[in-house]
Formats: structure tokens, C-alpha cells, sequence
């Protein structure tokens, strides 16, 4: 979805250039960070979640303190859109990421109607929907949380479309989709498929496979279906204007919390943050991380306009999913080796070892 202008309506105040996050970036400034290891209690909402559940943790505080909580939901029809709950239970749409742009709708307009009314609100996105919401709202609220995921890029949803008719064509009409699902464990976190809600529940896949064979988590880590706004993006940087960014964490370096079922790295940017993690300490596991080492969420972005772009995107509006697939994320014989040998390493139990190694490896340079 991209913004138009009707300039017949167009009374040129610059409101919506103003307003606009990708135009007119804001930036935080005195933010005098922290960073911690956050792992929620219950370990059923830590298997749920992408990393250690701490949204989920920040979210029941938000409900119980009368308030309501705004994040990505994968609807029906397996779209992604962003929506509001207000029950603990209804915060299990929320779990776990979804690769995929998702949909503000009303969204912007609904939480600014809380906060003016005095209500809690937590609301979670990308860095740049965060900085859109602050633009919209003109000014921060004591009673608002905003919360930011640590972003590679935003992948087309018509691409997701065209995965998605490919993959029905072979297994049956799919009901859930799972983009970082545990069943073999956080290291390994593959893309799942199931035939129903009840087969999600029992863990009854009907598709399993990691980043290594999976044709749309190949091409969303490719950055070739990625929105052209995310090649040049502003928000990689430690000036966020939210309260918390939420990422991976793929070793602590504390035994105890690396157990394989998933932690979240917290970048703590508020006093109002900090108050507010004090207050859901009950309900997680929490351990300080040196904030030299925690750079995850700044990094120059590695993505490059790809030569073919506007080709891939006729395609998509034109070939057939199968085609579309076989093209741009073919089986290739080295995809299959490749799926082979990481399940192979998963079997044997040496699927830790080699994440452990390749960790050493990297932080040695």
C-alpha cells in the first residue's frame, strides 16, 4: 500500500509531508539507553513467541491496568493487518513475527482516541509505523508504551499472496501460518504450515522448512521483495523515538536462560520504560546486557535496489504462482542440500554446536 494524493483535494499545507515517517524521520534525542535479556515465566507464551515472550509480558500489564494493546494480527485470509485487543487472551494473535507488511487501517486514529481519554495504551510495530504514530498523535502521552521489533525490511504482501496460492495448490487449504515456529527449538526456528487451528494446537504441520529452503523466507532475506523505502531506510539507529525495541538474542552468555526455547533482547529508551519493566519483573526472567554489545538494532542497511525489481514485480502481477515461485526461489540442488544437511545437524543434536561455533566465529571479528 502507498500513499496518494488526490489533487483536486490538495490544499498544499504540507500536513502529510509533515506527517509522513519515510519524508521527515524524527529523531530521539538524550536517550540514555539500557539493554536487558528478557524471558517470560511461562514457557507455553515463550514457545508461542518469536523470541523470550516479552512483548506478551509488557502487553498483560498494559490489560491489567484497564488498558488496550495494538499490534500486527494475521487475519483469516492470511493477510496481515494491524488491530486492538484488550483481553490477556486475545493477545495470542499477536505472537510471534509475521514477515509481512502489515496494515495500519484506523489504527493511528483508534489509539489516539484512548490516550485522550485517559486509557492505557501499548502499541507495536516496525520503527518507522512507531515514528508514523508519534507523527500522527503530534506529541508523546504518559499512558502510552510504544514498542519497536528490530526490523530487516517489509516484504510485499502480493508476493506473500502468490507463496501462498503456490503452497494451497500442493497441501490443501492452509489455516495458520507460522513464520518462526519452535518445534525445533529457537535455534532452529522454521516456517510451519497447518491445515487448522486445532493443528497448530497438537503442533500437526502439514510444511516445515527453515531459511535455508523456504522459498518465502529465501526471498524476504534476499531483500529483492522488499518495499524500495527499506533500501535507504532512516531507522536503523540508536536515536528511536519509542519506549522499548524488541529482537533476537540468539546467545546470552548466561546457561541458564540459553535453553534453546528463545530470549528477547530489550532496548530500554525512557525513564517511562524503565518504570514500566520494573513494574513486570514478577512475570519474566530479566538479566542486564552491556549495552556496548547490544548494536543489533543499529547497522548499516546491507539491502541494494536489485537490477531486476520492476520485473520481479511484473511477474508477480502476471505469472502464475507456480512459475513465479520456480523462478525467482527455484529448488535448485543446492537448496536441497542445504535443507539436508542443516535437518541432518537438528537430528544429531549438533544444531547448538554449529550456532555456538558460527557465533564465535563472528564476534571474533
Amino acid at each position: 500500500m502507498h500513499p496518494e494524493i488526490d489533487k483536486n483535494l490538495c490544499v498544499e499545507c504540507g500536513a502529510c509531508e509533515k506527517a509522513c515517517p519515510g519524508l521527515a524521520p524524527a529523531k530521539a534525542e538524550g536517550n540514555t539507553p539500557r539493554a536487558s535479556i528478557v524471558q517470560h515465566k511461562n514457557d507455553q507464551i515463550r514457545y508461542e513467541s518469536t523470541s523470550g515472550g516479552a512483548f506478551t509480558a509488557i502487553a498483560e500489564e498494559i490489560i491489567n491496568r484497564g488498558g488496550v494493546v495494538f499490534g500486527a494480527s494475521m487475519t483469516d485470509e492470511l493477510t496481515v493487518k494491524h488491530i486492538f485487543v484488550d483481553t490477556v487472551e486475545e493477545l495470542a494473535c499477536f505472537r510471534n513475527s509475521k514477515y509481512v507488511q502489515s496494515e495500519i487501517g484506523n489504527c493511528y486514529k483508534e489509539a489516539k482516541e484512548r490516550l485522550t481519554q485517559g486509557q492505557w495504551v501499548c502499541f507495536s510495530g516496525t520503527p518507522c509505523q512507531i515514528n508514523g504514530l508519534y507523527k500522527y498523535l503530534g506529541k508523546d502521552y504518559d499512558n502510552l508504551i510504544a514498542v519497536d521489533v528490530v526490523c530487516k525490511s517489509v516484504p510485499s504482501p502480493l508476493v506473500f499472496q502468490k507463496y501462498l496460492e503456490c503452497k494451497k495448490q500442493k497441501e490443501g487449504n492452509i489455516t495458520d501460518v507460522v513464520f518462526r515456529d519452535k518445534k525445533r527449538g529457537f535455534l532452529y526456528c522454521t516456517m510451519a504450515h497447518y491445515l487448522s487451528h486445532e493443528d497448530r494446537q497438537n503442533a500437526k504441520d502439514s510444511y516445515r522448512r527453515g531459511s535455508e529452503s523456504d522459498e518465502w523466507l529465501r526471498l524476504f532475506l534476499s531483500g529483492k521483495i522488499s518495499r524500495r523505502s527499506c533500501m535507504s531506510c532512516s531507522y536503523q539507529t540508536l536515536d528511536r523515538v519509542g519506549d522499548f525495541s524488541l529482537g533476537d538474542i540468539w546467545e546470552t552468555g548466561h546457561p541458564g536462560l540459553d535453553d534453546n526455547k528463545g530470549s528477547t533482547l530489550v532496548h530500554v529508551w525512557t525513564e517511562k520504560a524503565k518504570t514500566f519493566l520494573d513494574s513486570i519483573y514478577p512475570k519474566i526472567r530479566c538479566v542486564e546486557y552491556p549495552i556496548e554489545k547490544s548494536r543489533g538494532v543499529e547497522r548499516k542497511n546491507t539491502l541494494n535496489v536489485p537490477p531486476n525489481r520492476n520485473l520481479l514485480f511484473e511477474d508477480a502481477n502476471n505469472m502464475t504462482a507456480d512459475a513465479f515461485i520456480a523462478k525467482y526461489a527455484p529448488n535448485t540442488m543446492k537448496v536441497r542440500m542445504k535443507n539436508t544437511s542443516r535437518y541432518l545437524l537438528w537430528k544429531l543434536g549438533l544444531q547448538n554446536l554449529v550456532r555456538h561455533v558460527k557465533h564465535l566465529i563472528i564476534h571474533r571479528k
